[in-house]
């Protein structure tokens, strides 16, 4: 679950702590730079300035990648719409879970993300050189390690799939076109 609260520093399973990192959400730059911290559970990006954190687990990021666009950094797609009121308030057309209580206000009991499972939220962290980029994606990549998806199977008929599959790579890979006995049998 992806959890919003007060700025907070993580004391334990800390792999990469980076400062000076602006978060941009969607189409809003935080105007801010906070902490980043990437631990062995979550990304955590969080704003002393503006009291204020926010933690995604990592099964959540369903992908990360080196940006140049706004700006270089770390792109992240994570997979719920997020709602975190002050800061970000995602894509209304997806983001069924998020509606505003009988006064009119958004609810942020708990400190938890209002999200619509099915929905993406597009985040850019943007340090302040491409080399702490680089540490901050190979951090991520450690991570994200770490937290395989539970979408990966490993019983035994998946390995033996995926050999099979190796096996017919591996033959289309030595094919030649110069050698004519591999077409003789084809039909022109």
């Amino acid at each position: 679950m992806v959890t919003i609260g007060e700025a907070f520093t993580p004391t334990e399973g800390i792999i990469y702590s980076a400062s000076d990192v602006k978060l941009k959400m969607g189409l809003n730059l935080i105007p801010s730079p906070g902490m980043l911290h990437l631990t062995e559970s979550s990304c955590i990006w969080s704003c002393e300035e503006r009291n204020a954190s926010i933690s995604i687990p990592w099964p959540r990021v369903g992908a990360h990648a080196i940006s140049s666009v706004p700006g270089e950094g770390i792109f992240l797609m994570v997979d719920v719409n997020i709602v975190w009121p002050g800061f970000y308030t995602g894509y209304p057309e997806n983001n069924g879970d998020a509606h505003p209580d009988e006064l009119g206000e958004e609810n942020d009991e708990g400190h938890d993300s209002e999200i619509s499972d099915g929905a993406i939220t597009e985040m850019w962290l943007q340090p302040a050189s491409r080399e702490i980029v680089d540490q901050i994606f190979s951090a991520m990549r450690e991570c994200q390690i770490l937290n395989p998806g539970s979408d990966v199977s490993e019983d035994e008929d998946y390995m033996e799939a995926e050999e099979d599959e190796l096996e017919e790579v591996e033959d289309m890979r030595n094919l030649q076109l110069d050698d004519e006995d591999k077409f003789a049998d084809a039909e022109e």
